[in-house]
């Protein structure tokens, strides 16, 4: 089965489980009397994804899914957001190469967002399109593309049961450093998307239950790079126990199929692998400003026992505040576990990922952001004999952006911001230049402008 089937039923399938609710739209009516009035997201509004997608790279608005949560205000009645970009600025390495390669770019972005809740049911779209254009057409590239779409969407089917959708898809050619859906050099124009259906149920007033699916794929338009495209299929049981009325311990288990699409998993068996996860940790509340998701445990991935660690903090300076431009919040999140790896197509290597992100609102006016990313991957490549120990010196990488945003008034913005990127990689039997590390620099300024 390809991808591009597996991703057409994916559609469909995500279409029918969210007709139902949508349907409801219609049917149940709004106690605010469909006004805008915004309102606190209820925990069971909450979608339990592990990684949720809201945060955009400043420079050219593409997708960070790994960089972590910052949950979607759920309105009562409807609402349509448009807003549109233009960020210029000056990289110093388009194609990611060892050597440079310096272009001026200019990147015009459009967003649409729908929003829509009453006491049964929040949705959250959101749709982008986009393209960053280099003037210098280094290597034959004239601009690369910038598309995605976004759903979070909650239904409470009874006061026990909620249905959480946490879904996204996109095309775009510039790597996502933040998640391990995603090559951290340059491969080409990939399309990758990930989608997850859960369903919290709560047996009793302490203890509930989280049963979830996630789907994921990524595929390269570049023959050259169909080597890593795969889809993964994972099944998960989590268990909630509430200790305190600020914690909650947590016990669960997924079983996920890694499906390499291009030849590598009928060459060795081991490139199609299964990885099964067994965690414990809990979920606390530290004060209203405050709040944490620890997990530890261990992944069984042939031939190898890895340890898995997930740790999450995210602290809100001011929860009253409802733009995500306007708040002011801190979210960290770490994790090390086994990730595909983007040099050595059918295996696995451990890897430790942190991203941070900060918003600070300065002013009413002025608020000044933060992405941090680092990623340290070992050398030792698991599950693909044929390609272990291509990256036998192991893989660094670092990212950094801050940026000044400034309000000039209710609806244009002006923002500022630099960004840095090196990827270091040790030894190597692989000599292509693609293998090698490489350092970026990008300045850039732009407008926004909301309807």
């Amino acid at each position: 089965m390809t991808i591009p089937t597996v991703i057409r039923r994916g559609v469909f399938i995500a279409i029918l489980a969210a007709a139902g609710p949508l349907w409801a739209q219609d049917v149940i009516t709004s106690t605010a009397g469909g006004t805008e009035e915004q309102v606190a997201t209820p925990p069971e509004f909450t979608p339990s994804v592990g990684e949720p997608l809201v945060e955009t790279a400043p420079d050219n608005g593409t997708l960070r899914a790994g960089a972590g949560l910052v949950a979607p205000q759920f309105i009562l009645g409807r609402r349509l957001k448009l807003s549109t970009s233009v960020t210029g600025g000056y990289d110093d390495n388009v194609n990611l190469s060892p050597i440079g390669s310096p272009s001026w770019f200019a990147n015009p972005n459009a967003v649409g967002t729908y929003q829509f809740g009453n006491p049964q049911l929040g949705m959250d779209l959101t749709g982008v399109a986009g393209i960053t254009y280099y003037f210098e057409h280094l290597g034959g590239r004239d601009y690369d593309p910038n598309l995605y779409l976004r759903l979070f969407l909650v239904y409470k089917v009874t006061e026990r049961l909620t249905l959480d959708i946490a879904a996204f898809a996109s095309y775009q050619a510039q790597p996502d450093v933040t998640s391990d859906l995603s090559a951290n050099r340059r491969l080409g124009n990939f399309f990758r998307s990930r989608d997850n259906i859960s369903a919290h149920y709560r047996w009793a007033p302490r203890f509930s239950t989280i049963t979830s699916y996630n789907f994921s794929a990524i595929e390269y338009t570049n023959s050259s790079a169909s080597a890593f495209d795969r889809l993964e299929n994972q099944l998960g049981e989590e268990l909630r126990y509430l200790l305190f009325p600020t914690t909650t311990a947590t016990a669960g288990y997924r079983f996920q199929i890694t499906d390499y699409q291009n030849g590598v998993g009928n060459q060795n068996r081991a490139s199609n692998p299964i990885t099964q996860t067994l965690t414990a940790g809990l979920d606390q509340t530290f004060s209203p400003h405050l709040s944490g998701i620890f997990q530890g445990g261990v992944q069984l991935r042939s031939p190898r026992i890895s340890p898995y660690v997930q740790a999450t903090l995210h602290y809100v300076f001011d929860p009253k505040r409802t733009t995500s431009e306007s708040s002011t919040y801190v979210i960290w999140t770490n994790r090390y576990s086994i990730e595909e790896s983007d040099v050595a197509a059918g295996s696995g290597r451990e890897t430790f990922r942190t991203n941070l992100l900060l918003n600070y609102g300065i002013t009413a006016r002025i608020s000044a952001n933060l992405s941090l990313s680092y990623l340290h991957a070992t050398g030792q490549s698991i599950g693909n004999s044929g390609n272990a120990g291509l990256a036998a010196g192991g893989e660094d990488l670092f990212d950094v952006s801050p940026g000044v945003r400034y309000a000039i008034t209710s609806s244009l913005a002006v923002n500022i911001g630099y960004r840095h990127t090196e990827l270091s990689r040790g030894s190597s039997r692989a000599v292509s230049l693609q293998s090698l590390g490489y350092s970026r620099n990008r300045y850039f300024a732009g407008l926004t402008f909301t309807f």
